[in-house]
């Protein structure tokens, strides 16, 4: 039989289970949602390994981005190293541009240019008016554009640099590579794991110039008459990069590691910003975009009208707004990655290039003319020491090599 509850007892243990779970209740409405991943911090450390070959767009992406990161990271007191205390964007003086440069490495008559760290950090001399030297023979250039200059919209020419890591100098260095005459006599060419190039481009900037949005340095420019003759004259001015190409001797990767940069307003009128190398009201003979002076006959000082022509990979895109955000105040976050570009199939001997992916990548800046049909790693492997008896590893340097000086009553 069962016990009858009355109405007071109903009542009661009403009250008590609601004092029971109101608590509970309570708790669960104020315990804090789970905080947001915290973004991994800038890095001053340049990465060393690179994703695997069948690693994905976004994965390569990024460490393109760590190395772009890596490399303009504020110089420290050593060539070549970071300052790791200093704020990311807080100088002009970055890590690469400590760098020995080709000007550097291959000095006149093949006179050997010592040790790393021999000598000061110089003020950049912008000579190069191409990425090779102008006097090569067209089949062992790769100047701007198989040839040619690259004008922005202000008649001045685009400036190239390149520059070289401690390990690659060293390995010329060590080897005497910097000897024509060594050199062209070379069996093999085989740069160590670790090697680094920077190839860079400049404009120079006016007043109307946002300085803000480029990375800038004070540097000496060579000066061209208005048939793009060099005049022997050089004068200080404020530059900006609009370009930077990075190539990595990354472990596992003989045919090295490709990403290439540009500044965001190279060619693109979206930011609000008139671009630096397109006009959308040009008028006259010269108009035609992305056809090279050679061909069109356009004079030195003529602005030359360049657009892209391949756009960028949507998930280049997402990787580019990611790492923009958090280099955001600093004159990096107006620069974009047009691409890595990697060998997926590195350690075949019977595939020596190795499949790269993607198979075109262009910079507007450095491949201007040659867009639809650029690629790093094609044009690379063509890359051959001076006399062209042997590869030289997808390195082009070795066109900067200097003959020695001949011996007093030798023939010249």
């Amino acid at each position: 039989m069962y016990n009858k509850v009355t109405c007071s007892q109903f009542k009661l243990a009403r009250r008590l289970l609601t004092l029971l779970i109101l608590p509970a209740v309570a708790l669960a409405d104020t315990t804090p949602a789970p905080a947001p991943p915290m973004p991994v911090p800038l890095s001053c450390a340049l990465p060393v390994q690179a994703p695997s070959p069948d690693g994905s767009l976004t994965a390569f992406s990024d460490f393109s981005w760590l190395q772009f990161v890596a490399l303009n990271w504020p110089a420290g007191a050593q060539r070549g190293v970071p300052d790791c205390t200093a704020a990311f964007g807080s100088s002009e003086k970055t890590v690469w541009q400590t760098y020995k440069t080709t000007d550097q490495l291959f000095l006149p008559n093949a006179l050997d240019p010592g040790p790393w760290d021999a000598g000061a950090v110089m003020l950049f001399t912008l000579e190069h008016r191409a990425k090779a030297p102008a006097d090569l023979p067209v089949e062992e250039s790769v100047r701007q554009a198989v040839g040619g200059w690259l004008t922005d919209q202000h008649g001045n020419p685009t400036y190239y640099s390149i520059s070289v890591n401690r390990v690659s100098y060293e390995y010329v260095v060590t080897n005497g590579y910097y000897n024509a005459d060594i050199i062209a006599a070379a069996d093999k060419v085989s740069f160590p794991e670790g090697a680094l190039e920077v190839k860079a481009a400049w404009r120079i900037l006016v007043d109307s110039d946002d300085h803000s949005r480029y990375h800038t340095m004070t540097a000496q420019v060579t000066e061209y008459d208005s048939e793009g003759n060099n005049t022997g004259r050089t004068r200080e001015a404020v530059v900006g990069m609009v370009g930077m190409h990075v190539v990595y001797r990354a472990p596992g990767f003989p045919q090295w590691t490709w990403a290439t940069f540009e500044q965001v307003d190279n060619t693109d009128a979206s930011h609000g910003v008139q671009p630096s190398y397109f006009n959308e009201n040009c008028s006259g003979p010269h108009c035609t975009p992305n056809v090279s002076p050679l061909i069109t006959g356009a004079p030195f000082t003529a602005p030359n009208q360049v657009t892209r022509v391949t756009d960028l990979d949507d998930e280049v895109i997402a990787v580019n707004q990611d790492w923009q955000a958090r280099v955001e105040g600093t004159p990096f976050q107006y620069y974009r990655l047009i691409s890595p570009q990697w060998p997926t199939d590195p350690s075949d001997p019977g595939n020596p290039q190795g499949s790269p992916f993607p198979s075109t990548v262009a910079n507007t800046v450095l491949e201007s003319y040659i867009q639809p049909i650029s690629s790093c790693m094609d044009c690379h492997s063509t890359a051959r020491v001076p006399g062209n008896a042997t590869k030289s590893n997808y390195s082009f340097i070795f066109l900067f090599a200097q003959q020695p000086a001949k011996a007093q009553g030798e023939s010249q």
